[in-house]
């Protein structure tokens, strides 16, 4: 997925992750954003690894905790956790509030692969 710069640059995440995959890659990027006491995000975590596992060469995950990074969660209009938005580089293909079943969210990555 994605490579630290050097050895002992601690690796990106969050908004900077994000900002650097739209930069430079053409795969999807998949971003879930996240509280830290939100159960539903729990309970997403095992259907997002699931869905990464089978697109693992072709779709990126981005992990936003809106708690620490509240701005991004603004600006896309994301008002509760968990919310999965789907980047094309920089457009916005497609957004999930809430929880809902595994295929909602298989077809949203389906949609853009």
């Amino acid at each position: 997925m994605f490579e630290p710069i050097s050895d002992t640059a601690p690796p990106m995440k969050g908004q900077k992750l994000l900002a650097h995959l739209q930069q430079t890659t053409d795969q999807p990027i998949l971003v879930k954003f996240v509280a830290p006491h939100c159960a539903a995000c729990k309970t997403l975590a095992p259907v997002l690894e699931q869905l990464m596992e089978q697109h693992q060469d072709n779709l990126h995950l981005v992990t936003i905790d809106i708690t620490q990074e509240p701005e991004l969660a603004m600006d896309l209009g994301v008002r509760t956790a968990p919310t999965v938005v789907l980047f094309a580089k920089e457009t916005l293909r497609g957004k999930v509030d809430g929880l809902k079943p595994k295929n909602v969210y298989s077809d949203l990555v389906e949609a853009l692969l």
